[in-house]
């Protein structure tokens, strides 16, 4: 069956070895949001880069690497021992 707009599936991350990694997603606070996305705002306006790193994943010998997304209507920083999210928008 062909999924629809607005379909929810679940699923799980897996390590390496097949074991499932438990990774929770902590909620971000409006304030949280609207100071990064004008932070991303500034970023853009000045044509400058980002590298971001867990050092929570770093100490624990993870790769430390971090993806970050920054929308209008969302954003997500996700690393290898947790996820901060935030949904809709922040005017």
């Amino acid at each position: 069956m062909k999924p629809l707009l607005g379909d929810f599936q679940s699923a799980q991350i897996v390590g390496a070895d097949g074991s499932v990694i438990n990774a929770p997603t902590l909620m971000l606070s409006l304030e949280d949001a609207k100071l990064l996305r004008a932070y991303k705002k500034f970023l853009l306006r000045n044509r400058l880069k980002e590298a971001l790193y867990c050092e929570t994943c770093h100490e624990d010998n993870r790769s430390h690497g971090l993806e970050a997304f920054v929308t209008d209507s969302q954003i997500l920083f996700r690393c290898r021992c947790r996820s901060l999210f935030y949904q809709g928008q922040t005017l």
